[in-house]
């Protein structure tokens, strides 16, 4: 199911704030980790060892597990939406935060007023640094930042010391701030994020229109030169050229007028997206010409491309304004090439000489003719291949 612009863009701006955010990871996970270590060698003489050690253990299991996810994020951020990055990365911030907020209630009210200050300044110093990471994610940070302020605050005011209820005012002050200016941070790189997106937007789209024929939405001509010389240029696969002329078009513009004639543009040039590949190319040449351009198909099964596209716009009745209804035929040329054994212009000159004898031959067939022979007459020279022909 296809996605509409304004799903499409919101996606876009989330996974570049998942970039951001982890490409902060490795940082902000060892700084975590030396913090903790830091509060263990602290307190390493006032309290267990198998507490310290324990806790310092999940510390780094966990920004371990997170390093992988990052890791994994980097490697392919398409193996999953970016809403599920999301949901793991919140689920993951969470744990860590817990851990971090079981750290405060185990350790603040440890040793005398000295280690208790330092161990405050080791748990603010955290919450500052996870802000600089999580700041294009202003929600991720305070699932972090939550636990761990919390359970600061309630240690410390469940200690009823006059310091500690000076410290958790304090404290209680700075998370404000801190929380604020993650929030303020987030914002501005939101709209950032927003105006990137929107302008990548309006550049494919404006790249697109410049590509493509608007009446039909085929590959316009100069697009298709590019892509043929592009093709032509493979030396290690064959490819295949389909030229394509409608029959019978003028009189569906003279009995049912031009608006009948896009009407049927239209409808061939959809029978022709419905024959080719993903890595083929339709376009639409001018006036009521078409052409496939096959990478990687030999003559025989471009010929059985273009007799599957023929016997498709043959079969198609266009029904009109009145009871009208018209047909529409194609006479068709196929020029095939092995691999390197023939340039764009050869391309070029074999398929339209071959549409040419195809149409003169009595019309509704096809002409097949490998692409090493140079056929006369053609429409088609050397300078129909200059991109901005």
């Amino acid at each position: 199911m296809s996605q509409n612009p304004s799903e499409s863009t919101v996606q876009g701006v989330d996974l570049e704030r998942l970039r951001l955010v982890y490409g902060n990871f490795t940082f902000m996970l060892s700084g975590a980790v030396l913090a903790a270590a830091v509060l263990v060698a602290l307190l390493y003489e006032v309290t267990s060892r198998t507490v310290l050690f324990g806790w310092l253990g999940l510390v780094v299991a966990i920004s371990l597990v997170r390093h992988l996810e990052s890791r994994t994020f980097a490697r392919d951020p398409g193996a999953r939406t970016p809403r599920e990055w999301m949901r793991r990365l919140d689920a993951a911030t969470l744990v860590s935060g817990m851990v971090w907020g079981a750290g405060a209630l185990l350790f603040l009210p440890l040793g005398d007023v000295a280690h208790q200050m330092l161990t405050v300044l080791v748990f603010t110093g955290v919450i500052a640094g996870a802000m600089t990471s999580y700041g294009a994610m202003w929600r991720c940070y305070m699932i972090f930042m939550m636990p761990l302020a919390l359970s600061m605050e309630w240690r410390l005011l469940t200690d009823r010391l006059a310091l500690h209820y000076a410290l958790a005012f304090v404290n209680i002050v700075y998370v404000a701030v801190v929380a604020y200016s993650a929030y303020k941070t987030d914002r501005t790189i939101g709209k950032v994020l927003d105006i990137t997106a929107e302008n990548a937007q309006l550049t494919r789209a404006l790249q697109y229109q410049a590509t493509h024929d608007p009446l039909v939405d085929l590959v316009n001509h100069r697009e298709f030169n590019v892509r043929l010389r592009e093709v032509a240029a493979r030396q290690h696969e064959p490819c295949a050229l389909v030229f394509i002329d409608l029959d019978r078009f003028k009189e569906i513009n003279d009995r049912g007028g031009h608006a009948a004639g896009d009407e049927a543009l239209r409808r061939v040039s959809e029978i022709l997206k419905a024959h080719v590949r993903a890595s083929d190319t339709a376009a639409r040449l001018g006036g009521d010409e078409f052409a496939l351009l096959l990478p990687g198909c030999p003559g025989e099964r471009a010929e059985q491309v273009a007799r599957a596209a023929l016997a498709a716009i043959e079969e198609f009745v266009l029904h009109w304004e009145g009871g009208h209804y018209f047909r529409v035929g194609a006479s068709m040329g196929v020029a095939w090439a092995e691999p390197g054994a023939a340039d764009a212009a050869a391309l070029l000159r074999v398929a339209d000489a071959a549409c040419y004898a195809a149409k003169n031959a009595g019309r509704g067939r096809i002409e097949v003719r490998p692409a090493t022979a140079r056929y006369e007459p053609s429409r088609f020279e050397l300078e129909a291949l200059d991109p901005l022909n």
